[in-house]
């Protein structure tokens, strides 16, 4: 197997984003669930970086598209699209508590006029 620049850089990389990831979380800047998705993640990066033509290979086959690199492309753009969604649905929570937040003041307000 031929190594080449990227399977070099991109595990350094990685490594580098688990380890702010880790020192967030020592800090109490995210829980337990987000620091350990986060690095699954970037390890699974990082074993995707080391062996691409495997992985391309087998999303390939498991879509039934002929070339690796649009089997790659389709892929992400469908894990781009979730994401998105997941996102819209975060922000439409936040917006609906803001909301109750934001009435349940007003009637305090109401109920308790300042002088």
């Amino acid at each position: 197997m031929e190594l080449r620049y990227f399977q070099i850089i991109v595990p350094l990389v990685c490594l580098l984003l688990i380890w702010r990831q880790i020192r967030a979380y020592q800090q109490a800047k995210s829980s337990i669930y987000e620091a350990s998705l986060i690095t699954v993640f970037w390890i699974s990066v990082s074993v995707f970086a080391f062996f691409p033509d495997f992985f391309s290979e087998k999303i390939a086959q498991l879509f039934g598209i002929k070339d690796n690199i649009n089997a790659i492309i389709f892929f992400a753009l469908g894990l781009l699209f979730y994401f998105q969604f997941q996102l819209y649905k975060i922000l439409k929570r936040q917006d609906e508590n803001l909301t109750e937040i934001a009435r349940k003041v007003a009637l305090k307000d109401a109920e308790n006029p300042k002088k």
